[in-house]
């Protein structure tokens, strides 16, 4: 799979996560919710993703992207580095 098609599904699962208000509530102290504007994109040689779109990028390497979409494609929810911890 191309770096272009993988992000382009990562992103598709982000965007999901930031429309469903469970997935994506407000912080409240903080004011913040866990996905605002997020995206994700082929960068080079990586996939660039962005879950808060004020706040910082987040560059993986194919191998990463691919274990990240296929952990969301089977149901997970959740940022690239929550995947380790399941």
């Amino acid at each position: 799979m191309k770096l272009a098609e993988i992000a382009s599904r990562i992103a598709f699962h982000l965007r999901q996560f930031e429309a469903n208000p469970k997935i994506n509530r407000m912080d409240k102290p903080s004011r913040t919710h866990a996905y605002f504007l997020a995206n994700a994109w082929a960068a080079g040689s990586k996939v660039g993703i962005k879950y808060i779109n004020y706040q910082g990028d987040i560059f993986l390497r194919k191998a990463e992207a691919e274990k990240y979409l296929a952990w969301l494609d089977a149901g997970n929810i959740g940022k690239h580095w929550m995947l380790e911890k399941t």
